[in-house]
């Protein structure tokens, strides 16, 4: 009898993961195609964007700076298109729950899923500016490598951190909205230290040491190893990103769990 049960909870709890993980792919898509119509240009906003900061970027830093070399768009690009993800990512994921009360008042699933959206929604439109950014590499004459089968792993990675930012900041801003004007000055300052638009490696020495405790910075020089450079990235740094991810992301789903049955009360309030 004890067996009956047991196995019932266990097939009780694989159909609710399978019912969370379908609304989350429902609800993302959703959004997605909500965002899409909400502007007359839709997701070719994430093709846009990425150029016009390209351009901007480029025109300061390329050519009244005269930093780097030829590589310098390819290089520049590679850092946006990554960052941009992160940062979108982050700063959606992170008023998520906030930004959902009336359906936080109106159901009884777990608010944790309300990042995941965030985090889905802003993956599909990744895939327009990565699309972007294999046809500008292809134009300056990269070549898939076999250094390319690394990039999902690398996608793995960025994603891990992406969400270790975001389920903590998610569950915390409902109770106090103001956090979100210091996270995205955190942000834009994390951006300015991610090497996105310089070569790290001709800081001074000291600016060099300050930076690697960026995470950012490794997974970015991850993805410009497979894309540009044609080698493998620095696993050591990154397995230290791994691991701090899975710990804030185990953090994370603690306080979300912990704080779920108050939200109803904040909305009240």
């Amino acid at each position: 009898m004890d067996g009956f049960y047991s196995m019932s909870m266990i097939v009780s709890r694989k159909a609710l993961l399978r019912h969370y993980k379908n609304l989350v792919l429902h609800k993302a898509y959703a959004d997605f195609r909500a965002e899409a119509a909400r502007n007359y240009l839709g997701v070719a906003w994430w093709v846009i964007e990425p150029l016009i900061n390209m351009a901007i970027y480029y025109l300061v830093f390329g050519i009244f700076l005269h930093v780097g070399g030829d590589d310098f768009l390819p290089y520049l690009l590679t850092g946006l298109v990554i960052w941009r993800f992160f940062d979108t990512t982050v700063s959606r994921a992170a008023a998520s729950i906030l930004s959902n009360m009336g359906l936080v008042r109106q159901t009884s699933f777990h608010k944790i899923i309300f990042p995941l959206i965030a985090m889905v929604t802003c993956s599909f439109e990744f895939t327009f500016s990565l699309a972007l950014l294999f046809v500008v590499l292809a134009f300056y004459g990269y070549t898939i490598t076999l250094y390319l089968i690394a990039f999902p792993l690398m996608f793995a990675i960025l994603a891990l951190f992406t969400l270790a930012m975001a389920l903590p900041l998610a569950a915390i801003v409902p109770f106090v909205p103001d956090l979100m004007k210091p996270v995205q000055y955190g942000l834009r300052l994390a951006f300015y230290m991610s090497g996105v638009m310089y070569y790290v490696d001709r800081l001074h020495p000291k600016a060099q040491a300050v930076l690697q405790w960026n995470p950012m910075l490794h997974v970015i020089e991850g993805f410009r190893d497979l894309l540009l450079y044609k080698q493998w990235p620095d696993w050591r740094y990154l397995g230290i990103v791994v691991a701090v991810s899975c710990v804030l992301i185990l953090f994370g789903v603690f306080l979300n769990l912990r704080m779920d049955p108050v939200y109803a009360k904040r909305v009240a309030s």
